[in-house]
């Protein structure tokens, strides 16, 4: 008998990955990341020298503004931004005070007043690399591709060897549609930055989305400088089920499982190695119990783990797990399928 198999587990995060490391470069750019100057005092104590300058001279802009960015550092956004405040209403002419506002209201989850304020340090030091990416960067966030692109053709105008530029100039051709140039963009960026792993990554997706093998040699790439990046490794898979490789696939999903051991949709697709390629139901099942093991709500592992119950004869566990996945997705039309097989054998 002839049963339906559910579908391979695709990847998920296709649609979001071309963008999701927007966030990443936007933290890099507009975040206090490194513990500020002085590391032989805690934070607190280096709040507490500051705070003795303050009170010797509350005209001292400087020294608020160094507060304002400890604070920042320990996520004490409120206080980060009443210290900001007073720094720029005692000089408004420092770019530095309007950038140290921008990172607390991105920190804030503000992207708009971010980027007011960027804009303002930007009309004092217009020249500021960093501050222009970051600036393109939440402009992209907002939608704005227009006034993105054309701070991003300044920062290439500066320096047309920015790596970052070219990286984010091409997750804009992706989000247009435009793959050509997204592809160009990227390969322009990991050519000035051989160290770009997320560009990498991108080249390995946009290939990925049209089976080319040139897919693996990018992820490839990804995974020599990160061993650990799981979306990579999970593409890479992936690329190699969906073009017959199945050794590969199982070889890479295992390499996978190594560095992310719960990786649902990797048992998942281990399973549907087994059934479809080797018909090796036992081996499945073992695979399809992982990925519910690993992620309880995967109502298709359910359904896969049932439909191998039922080629292996053990009728009872098979409808349970097809009982179980409707339970986890209503009207799902393959257990429920399932089930009918069942009842109409009478079993």
């Amino acid at each position: 008998m002839k049963f339906l198999r559910g579908d391979v587990q695709p990847l998920k995060w296709y649609s979001t990955v071309m963008t999701c490391s927007l966030a990443l470069l936007l933290l890099s750019a507009c975040e206090s990341k490194e513990q500020p100057e002085n590391t032989d005092l805690s934070v607190s104590e280096q709040i507490a020298q500051i705070t003795e300058e303050i009170n010797a001279d509350r005209m001292n802009a400087s020294a608020f503004h160094q507060r304002s960015q400890l604070h920042l550092f320990n996520r004490s956004l409120q206080m980060a931004m009443d210290d900001i405040a007073v720094a720029i209403k005692i000089d408004d002419q420092v770019a530095d005070y309007h950038y140290t506002l921008s990172d607390i209201h991105f920190a804030g989850g503000n992207v708009v007043l971010a980027t007011e304020a960027l804009a303002d340090g930007l009309k004092l030091d217009p020249e500021n690399i960093h501050a222009l990416l970051a600036q393109a960067q939440l402009y992209h966030a907002l939608a704005d591709m227009k006034n993105s692109v054309a701070l991003i053709k300044r920062v290439i105008a500066i320096d047309r060897h920015n790596a970052q530029a070219y990286l984010l100039h091409g997750m804009i051709f992706s989000e247009l549609g435009d793959t050509a140039r997204a592809l160009s963009s990227f390969q322009t960026a990991v050519e000035n930055d051989p160290n770009l792993e997320v560009a990498y990554l991108k080249l390995g997706m946009l290939h990925y989305a049209r089976l080319n093998p040139l897919t693996v040699d990018y992820l490839n790439n990804v995974i020599a400088l990160n061993p650990k990046n799981v979306l990579a490794l999970y593409t890479k898979s992936m690329f190699y089920q969906n073009t017959g490789e199945v050794d590969l696939a199982t070889d890479t999903y295992l390499q996978l499982l190594d560095v992310s051991p719960n990786y649902a949709e990797a048992h998942y697709n281990l399973g549907h190695i087994c059934v479809e390629f080797k018909e090796n139901y036992e081996g499945a099942v073992r695979h399809f119990s992982n990925a519910i093991n690993s992620d309880s709500s995967h109502y298709k592992a359910f359904y896969m783990r049932g439909l191998c119950q039922e080629s292996l004869a053990k009728y009872d566990e098979a409808r349970a797990d097809y009982l179980k996945s409707l339970d986890l997705e209503t009207n799902y039309e393959l257990a429920i399928a399932g089930l009918n097989r069942l009842d109409d054998l009478g079993l």
